[in-house]
């Protein structure tokens, strides 16, 4: 009993006093644990599934296009847009019919300024993009990348003829495909960029794993897959793996065990389908 309360005690001195954060000290003592047995046991069977040999590269391209529309047609007829699109036309009548004047800066999309100061590596410029060349980033990087499955895993590599390592993988088709140059590690794109909930997610958003409390794996999203089969409907990923039935550059499931248990965020670096139709309505 001696002991228990010596402990109590200790424990209410190092919270109170000491700023000592019980829940995350557990947290973390619990992925360790998982990660040494991870590391004696790097994975079994039921942990991964050989997705990528399931999946039909031009499927997942269609499907993440259509998402991706179907996004932004969502956007456009929400109560939001069409509220702006309301103003818009009032303003254009006012100003055709009474010579009315209003000085409407014309629509850019800015990066979060927290993004660009936490990092000073994270850099692009969308402003002087047209509402077509928004459009288009997301799906530009999701074909760029699916064209790489296949390369190999090799940790610390971001040039395809010697291999990818994960962040590597995200940096090398970000900057080849839209010209968006992303942080080198998995920790800093994760802390460089808002997050957004599993619900607001879009093909090309980012997804985020941890191990021992630190992020180190990250995919790019591609949405649902919409093939025939048992995978029809499943969250897929492309990520640059190091452990699996396969590894290197490969499409893979976010409910598969291992990716569903180290699944720890999702972030977004690109103008979401709101952001796209507010500029569009700018635009008119």
């Amino acid at each position: 009993m001696k002991k228990i309360i010596i402990v109590a005690l200790l424990l209410y001195v190092a919270v109170h006093f000491f700023g000592f954060n019980v829940r995350d000290t557990a947290s973390y003592v619990a992925r360790t644990a998982v990660n040494v047995i991870e590391s004696i046991i790097p994975f079994t069977g039921d942990d991964f599934e050989d997705i990528d040999s399931q999946i039909n590269a031009a499927i997942i391209k269609s499907g993440s296009a259509t998402a991706i529309n179907n996004a932004l047609s969502d956007a456009m007829s929400s109560a939001k847009i069409l509220f702006e699109k309301g103003i818009v036309s009032t303003k254009h009548f006012l100003s055709s019919n009474f010579g009315m004047s209003f000085n409407d800066s014309p629509h850019t999309y800015y990066a979060p300024q927290t993004a660009s100061q936490k990092n000073s590596s994270y850099s692009f410029d969308f402003q002087n993009m047209n509402v077509s060349e928004l459009s288009s980033l997301r799906q530009s990087l999701i074909d760029y990348s699916m064209n790489l499955r296949g390369i190999r895993y090799n940790y610390g590599s971001e040039n395809p003829s010697n291999g990818l390592d994960c962040s590597g993988f995200i940096r090398y088709a970000s900057k080849n495909s839209i010209n968006v140059s992303l942080p080198r590690t998995a920790q800093q794109m994760c802390d460089c960029m808002p997050r957004i909930s599993p619900s607001e997610r879009e093909p090309g958003d980012l997804v985020f794993f941890k191990s021992g409390g630190k992020v180190d794996h990250v995919g790019i999203y591609l949405g649902r897959y919409q093939g025939s089969g048992s995978l029809h409907g499943r969250e897929i990923f492309i990520n640059a793996a190091s452990q699996g039935p396969r590894t290197g550059v490969v499409v893979s499931a976010l409910d598969e065990p291992y990716w569903r248990r180290h699944y720890s965020s999702s972030g977004r670096f690109l103008p979401s389908s709101m952001e796209i139709a507010q500029a569009t309505v700018s635009a008119e």
